[in-house]
């Protein structure tokens, strides 16, 4: 009678045990599926993995990273995700797209995606600095992101930054020919409000000025996001208008803002809404300042 009773507590343990084993199990794979992989490596916008083919990306949920278009981890986003799409056209101005500081260039931006917290592309980011001219213009970067500034140059340049929110300035020193510096932008979240309650830029990105001490006709913009959820387009000349798509966006509600040296979104910010798998057409207008509609 006590060897019956032993046999069947040992089946109870053995069967207990491995229902727990099997419920455990259930939960790390409903937890691997019920969110899309996260990789350092993905380029949203250029929807490709950039990391190390064959070799395992940190904190990405899918197997080894492959490169290109049909990495595990660009497809598991793609699959969960929408994209935004639309036109930009211009309201009661015009502007001026020719030239090294033209105003061509619209950052169009998504303000806040879940809590912000997204890795950094580690694709390479350079802005250099030939003919007297930095090139690009204008940039947009996700915060945290690496800039290497060139001189592919004749003369020796220099690279300083003017905050245009806070008037910081920072220095990066002047350096020959064929040399070349990196600077990691990252908002100083301690004075962030500090800035927004000084200027009344709230929900306005941090840019940087970039310009040369040693000539001062030179300038660009660095527009540095919370996100990675952002694309930068160009104003044609002839139409006045411009395209634009955020393409791998978490199906959700969000604040659509976009950036311009110049002019302002006509309604300041515009509400979209994602689904997956689908495309949201949001139409802008931008304009000048005193067009814009007014807070409150």
């Amino acid at each position: 009678m006590k060897s019956v009773r032993y046999i069947f507590s040992i089946c109870v343990v053995v069967l207990v045990t491995g229902f727990f084993s099997m419920t455990v199990a259930s939960a790390k794979e409903a937890g691997n599926t019920s969110k899309p992989a996260v990789c350092p490596g993905v380029d949203y916008q250029s929807d490709t993995c950039l990391c190390v083919p064959e070799k395992k990306c940190d904190n990405c949920k899918c197997s080894n990273c492959t490169g290109g278009p049909k990495c595990q981890c660009m497809t598991a986003i793609r699959q969960a995700s929408g994209t935004i799409t639309g036109s930009i056209s211009i309201y009661k101005t015009k502007v001026k797209t020719k030239g090294s500081k033209s105003y061509k260039d619209v950052v169009v931006y998504l303000e806040k995606v879940g809590d912000n917290n997204f890795p950094v592309s580690i694709k390479k980011v350079r802005m250099d600095q030939k003919g007297l001219v930095f090139i690009p213009h204008v940039m947009s970067i996700q915060k945290g992101t690496n800039v290497e500034f060139l001189n592919t140059d004749n003369d020796r340049h220099n690279v300083y930054f003017v905050n245009d929110k806070s008037g910081k300035t920072k220095d990066l020193g002047t350096w020959k020919p064929g040399e070349s510096r990196g600077h990691k932008f990252e908002k100083k979240h301690d004075d962030h409000h500090k800035i927004i309650k000084k200027t009344g830029k709230n929900g306005a990105p941090d840019t940087m000025i970039v310009l040369c001490k040693l000539h001062l006709e030179m300038a660009a913009y660095v527009v540095i996001l919370d996100n990675p959820f952002f694309t930068m387009t160009s104003i044609d000349e002839k139409t006045q208008k411009a395209k634009y798509t955020i393409k791998n966006v978490p199906p959700g509600k969000y604040k659509l803002k976009i950036w311009h040296k110049k002019l302002k979104l006509k309604e300041l910010e515009k509400e979209v809404v994602v689904e997956k798998g689908k495309k949201t057409k949001a139409d802008l207008e931008i304009t000048k300042s005193k067009y814009a509609k007014k807070k409150g």
